[in-house]
């Protein structure tokens, strides 16, 4: 039976950041006979990037929905009697950890589908070093993106735009992990929507415990 050896780089290979088998899956080695799959490629990197779209949004639309229920739930402490204002209360921790949940596992998933769509993008960067400078397209899109955020983008087309294109180092400067977009959407916003779940539980606590001491 076939095996890869050595799927964990040895300490004193600093300098191999994936294992082999990576290598071999993201085809990090390979230069030649990727530019007629172009169509394809493009396919796909559309194919997971309208999942990543649909996701994000289906997502975000659920924690707003659950976030304004929550405000219901809050108005209902304040204004029931305190003999019955520790149901909403409890409706309100409920809420608040089922959405929690849901969103932790539900970022992970968005920021999942957004590693395949950066796996996409980065195999047409690496087809289109076979074409001509001026037919890299795609590249030239990513290079345009990467401007309005950084200053040594110049260098970078350079490289990108030159007879051999960029090496794996420069792909992975071109194609970052997390774009501009994707810590707004991915980090900021959950973040955001975090605070102000932990901020809604702890006053719909705080009121019930005020309102039992009487002191609202």
């Amino acid at each position: 039976m076939a095996s890869f050896p050595h799927l964990h780089p040895q300490p004193e290979d600093a300098a191999v950041e994936r294992s082999l088998l990576e290598h071999r899956l993201e085809g990090l080695d390979g230069r030649t006979a990727a530019a007629p799959q172009l169509g394809f490629m493009l396919a796909g990197a559309q194919w997971r990037d309208s999942w990543l779209h649909g996701f994000r949004s289906l997502y975000l639309v659920m924690e707003v929905i659950l976030l304004g229920l929550a405000g219901g739930l809050l108005i209902s402490i304040l204004t029931l009697d305190v003999a019955r204002a520790w149901v909403p209360a409890l409706l309100l921790m409920v809420d608040a950890s089922g959405s929690l949940l849901l969103l932790f596992r539900m970022r992970r998933a968005a920021v999942g589908l957004g590693d395949d769509v950066r796996f996409w993008h980065r195999e047409i960067v690496r087809a289109e070093r076979e074409l001509p400078p001026e037919r890299r397209v795609f590249t030239r899109f990513k290079l345009l993106q990467r401007s309005r955020n950084y200053h040594d983008t110049v260098q970078l087309a350079t490289l990108a735009l030159s007879h051999d294109g960029l090496d794996e180092a420069g792909v992975d400067r071109l194609i970052e992990p997390f774009s501009a977009t994707r810590r707004l959407v991915e980090n900021r916003i959950p973040t955001l929507i975090a605070v102000l779940w932990i901020s809604w539980a702890l006053a719909g606590v705080g009121a019930l415990y005020l309102r039992a001491s009487h002191v609202i």
